[in-house]
């Protein structure tokens, strides 16, 4: 379960680097925020606010009475902000907005090991984006990349979580490219505010087939939700943690399994062969109802958890 939040360290460093990094005007700077806004004497908390549209969001984030810290222009319509009680009512008020959150922070999930089984497939011409901790490069030669920091940092992995998720990736996938979106700290958290900023990167970013992977918490998050719907409907096959190993297909298309990075690879092996299919049809081919009972009888056995004639 995921814990609220305060100020936490983490938000404030998040929102120093968000500050930092905010120099051109708004309209040029998508999933970041501006650092001039009106100041108060009252106290302020920071949410997400969904509106019905981009039009909504961006006529609202045009309104100087928001302390707008990042604005998301493709995966959300929204943006994350810091509110006042008062302002917090107006906007919950607005016929433009949808839906307002806290911010919170974000935690890795363990993600399940299983082994991987030599086949034909190795996601060669498919990227999967890491939307993590960071990953050491190095690790993976020409295969891994630096795509993008969230968090305002070089896209180094301080925990080693991304690495590990990638490391699982490409075992499954070799020949996958994998893009590092760092959206977790050095602290070992990260924000709400940062993980949609990174969806949202992937989501103006994400070409050819492609695949990404949040082995995250953040599930009963609706602003979340939401950016995972939308990367699903642009093409991008999304697979995120869950706390049981048995795999479910979620509403928007999105698969949920505790061994995420492992579906995430069999994906891209699936995409090499058939690079146009649709996330949906993706989705369907996953053994995600029959599955459940074999992976809770040999969690090791990792055809268990990859596609029905998928190459692997």
């Amino acid at each position: 379960m995921s814990r609220r939040l305060g100020l936490p360290s983490v938000y404030l460093a998040a929102a120093v680097a968000t500050a930092v990094t905010t120099a051109a005007p708004l309209a040029m700077t998508p999933a970041s925020g501006l650092a001039l806004r009106p100041a108060t004497s009252e106290p302020t908390r920071p949410y997400i606010v969904t509106a019905r549209s981009r039009a909504a969001a961006r006529d609202l984030v045009g309104e100087v009475r928001w302390r707008v810290r990042r604005y998301y222009t493709a995966a959300l319509p929204g943006f994350a902000t810091f509110l006042t009680a008062a302002e917090l009512s107006s906007l919950r008020a607005d016929p433009r907005v949808r839906a307002i959150e806290p911010d919170r922070e974000i935690h890795p999930m363990t993600e399940r090991a299983a082994r991987p089984v030599a086949g034909q497939a190795t996601g060669a011409g498919t990227t999967v984006y890491v939307v993590d901790s960071g990953i050491d490069v190095a690790e993976f030669g020409d295969r891994a990349w630096r795509a993008f920091d969230a968090t305002g940092g070089t896209g180094r992995d301080c925990t080693g979580h991304g690495t590990r998720v990638a490391g699982r990736v490409h075992a499954i996938a070799p020949r996958a490219g994998i893009a590092s979106v760092r959206v977790i700290g050095c602290g070992g958290a990260g924000t709400l505010a940062d993980v949609l900023a990174g969806l949202d990167w992937t989501r103006r970013h994400a070409r050819g087939p492609s695949v990404a992977v949040l082995s995250l918490d953040g599930a009963d998050s609706p602003a979340l939700a939401t950016a995972v719907q939308d990367l699903v409907r642009s093409g991008v096959f999304v697979v995120a943690a869950a706390d049981t190993g048995a795999c479910r297909v979620g509403r928007g298309g999105a698969a949920y399994s505790a061994f995420a990075p492992h579906i995430a690879g069999a994906a891209a092996g699936f995409l090499e062969h058939r690079p146009t299919a649709d996330p949906a049809i993706l989705a369907s081919r996953l053994n995600c109802t029959a599955a459940g009972g074999a992976i809770r009888q040999n969690p090791l056995r990792a055809s268990n958890l990859l596609m029905r004639d998928g190459g692997l």
